[in-house]
């Protein structure tokens, strides 16, 4: 459940996410020790790609294997694609009326 929050509020990109993973899961939590987290934000930072979804994957793992692994990064990964999808369904639906030009602007593929 921890991971969908996070997936959901979590908003600034990956070095806002990192913080608030490190505060949730070593401060509060204390489901890994800092040295653990730093260890697996270390690692996440070798693997291309976004690392505080890798760093959610990590932790998930490391609490429940496999399934954890699954559960962690789904829920993190689908708030955010659920978010993209209906800013780009908005966009083509009503992205040429001219009252929502002043809205989509700042979202805008041009």
């Amino acid at each position: 459940m921890v991971f969908l929050k996070l997936g959901t509020i979590a908003f600034g990109g990956p070095a806002a996410h990192i913080a608030m993973m490190e505060d949730e899961f070593v401060r509060k939590r204390h489901w890994i020790t800092e040295a653990d987290f730093l260890d697996r934000l270390g690692a996440a930072n070798l693997i291309p790609g976004p690392s505080s979804t890798e760093l959610a994957i990590f932790i998930g793992h490391s609490k429940r294997g496999w399934a954890g692994l699954i559960v962690a990064g789904s829920c993190f990964i689908v708030p955010a694609a659920v978010l993209v999808s209906l800013i780009a369904a908005a966009y083509v639906r009503f992205g040429s009326l001219p009252k929502m030009a002043g809205i989509l602007y700042a979202i805008s593929p041009r």
